[in-house]
């Protein structure tokens, strides 16, 4: 079940109606037409034996009139309904309608095609590596049974609901058998080199396949010539494109020769990716052998030490001095008590001011007795004490660097963040763009196609297996939107004439769609300058330049403008600086 088209289109062959095929096949209980492309139809039916949903393709009857097409049609079904895993898509039955449909009756997946997902967004590496890994399981399991499935690619794996892959379309299917092919066959995006070369063709053929098919998940696209690295498009380990090389490579002889070897690499990269985030921070401890001091006296501890000394100097001469001298004339006379009892005055020393503001709270002091007869030395006071230092004057804060201009690559890359109004104005204008009809040529193709398949299976009449294969590989390329092969001296009369006339039209509907997307990207990108200039007036320079950059971006765009669109184009061009 490969990707069709849906089936709101119009067919390209006469597709029988769901009450036709329930007439044909009373064994099943169609329930609609699920979809159809160039090599056949698909319907959803139940089978009522079993009570089981199943998927019912059918082909032409073009391809069912060839006797030697029908005998291989048996001879590879009956080889893909031996493969009963888990990530293959189960084939139930087969056979040909007695209007000369040949059919196969599958297993119903309920789900979307890789190529949808792909499509829709990124793939996390997680998931990509889940996905691939069921993959190779799969293609494990057919190479056991010596079987190639030989059109690897997105459209061709089905994800159910619980990302369960389920590998389909088994229609080129064929033994391994080592031997050269005669024409090329399969989707050329996937297709190994020796394919393309008509050389000899084993199991490897899938490996380089599964490899584009990884690529893509993670880059988003498939490989083009020189092959970039994916870690260009995302943020993975530069492992994966080792690993990715490696089943890719050129050379057969230096790819996975066996899908399992693909599968532990697979499996390898992401339990150490999974262990580096589990494990530890490691938190170094220094242990101090070194035998515990006293801290050093701070110099404020110096100045507490020696104030408090020079108060218990003063009260100790003032209580044991013989003869005070006279209060002056500013000073309290306070009597005292003597010894007799009787009361004589005593002085209160001077209060000084400047002191007494820098004097701690009182502390009472108990003097120590002294012999009698002796008079009590005065209190030395080292007049060399060091001061307490003055603290540094206040720094002011530095001023935050100045950004540095920003380049193509940034620019692009922080819009989202930095300025949701450009953002806007390129989903308005994207919007503007698939508005346009003179752009938006799938309506001329699907009618264009919709004329080329029915004549390329007329074509296929009184041709030789060889000649036939070619008309079928276009019819399928048509049918699934991919790109065509190069047409080939060996190719049928038929089919060279055919194409010819497909290329001219193709050409003159494209040639309608350049002149529109030249006009407006021309007219967008204006819209775009005339916002830097908008800025620039208001003094903004920085968010100016950025509109500068986009527009600059834009003018040189060949696809539809989007946030996607721009980040690609600029990361070809390696993000280097340009003048818009």
């Amino acid at each position: 079940m490969s990707q069709e088209a849906p089936p709101q289109n119009q067919p390209p062959f006469a597709v029988p109606s769901v009450e036709e095929m329930a007439a044909l096949l009373p064994q099943y209980a169609f329930e609609r037409l699920a979809a159809f492309g160039g090599m056949g139809a698909v319907y959803k039916a139940r089978q009522q034996s079993l009570d089981r949903p199943v998927a019912i393709k059918i082909l032409p009857p073009e391809f069912g009139a060839e006797p030697e097409f029908a005998e291989r049609f048996k001879a590879e079904a009956r080889a893909m309904a031996k493969l009963n895993h888990t990530h293959i898509v189960a084939v139930y039955d087969f056979g040909i309608t007695r209007s000369g449909h040949l059919y196969l009756v599958m297993e119903w997946v309920q789900g979307h095609t890789l190529h949808e997902i792909i499509h829709k967004g990124s793939v996390p590496v997680k998931r990509a590596a889940h996905l691939a890994a069921q993959l190779c399981d799969a293609l494990a399991y057919a190479h056991a049974h010596q079987i190639l499935h030989r059109d690897i690619k997105p459209g061709n794996i089905m994800v159910t609901e619980d990302d369960q892959v389920k590998v389909a379309d088994f229609g080129l299917a064929r033994p391994i058998t080592g031997e050269a092919e005669e024409n090329p066959y399969g989707t050329p995006d996937y297709a190994a080199p020796e394919i393309l070369g008509k050389g000899a063709v084993d199991q490897r053929v899938d490996i380089f396949a599964a490899g584009v098919v990884l690529y893509e998940m993670l880059a988003g696209r498939v490989p083009q010539q020189p092959r970039r690295p994916v870690t260009d498009f995302a943020p993975v380990s530069p492992r994966w494109d080792e690993l990715i090389s490696r089943a890719t490579h050129p050379d057969p002889e230096k790819r996975f020769q066996d899908a399992r070897d693909f599968r532990a690499q697979i499996m390898h990269l992401i339990n150490q990716a999974a262990q580096a985030a589990a494990a530890p921070v490691a938190v170094a401890v220094v242990q101090d052998d070194t035998p515990a001091v006293k801290p050093a006296l701070r110099p404020l501890h110096m100045v507490l030490i020696g104030t408090v000394v020079v108060l218990a100097g003063v009260m100790l001469g003032s209580l044991f001095k013989e003869d005070p001298e006279p209060a002056p004339r500013n000073q309290k006379n306070v009597p005292a008590v003597t010894a007799e009892g009787e009361k004589r005055p005593q002085t209160t020393p001077p209060e000084d001011n400047k002191v007494k503001e820098a004097r701690p709270s009182p502390v009472a002091v108990i003097p120590a007795a002294e012999p009698e007869g002796k008079t009590p030395a005065p209190a030395a006071v080292a007049s060399t004490m060091t001061p307490t230092p003055a603290p540094p004057p206040m720094t002011p804060p530095a001023a935050p660097p100045t950004p540095a201009p920003e380049n193509p690559l940034e620019a692009i890359a922080n819009i989202e963040e930095r300025d949701p109004e450009l953002m806007r104005l390129v989903v308005a204008f994207g919007d503007e763009w698939a508005a346009n009809p003179e752009i938006d040529t799938s309506a001329e193709v699907k009618e264009l196609h919709a004329k080329y398949i029915p004549a390329l299976q007329r074509g296929l009449n009184g041709l030789t297996p060889e000649q036939r294969d070619h008309i079928l590989g276009e019819i399928s390329h048509i049918a699934n939107n991919e790109p065509l092969n190069e047409a080939d001296a060996a190719w049928p009369p038929v089919l060279q004439s055919l194409r010819k006339t497909y290329d001219e039209q193709t050409s003159a509907i494209q040639s309608v769609a350049d002149a529109a997307a030249q006009k407006m990207r021309a007219a967008q990108s204006e819209l775009m300058l005339a916002k830097a200039k908008e800025r620039a007036s208001a003094g903004n320079a920085d968010a100016a330049k950025r509109a500068e950059v986009v527009a600059a971006e834009l003018a040189k765009l060949h696809v539809a403008p989007s946030l996607q669109a721009l980040k690609q184009a600029v990361a070809e061009n390696g993000g280097a600086a340009r003048s818009p």
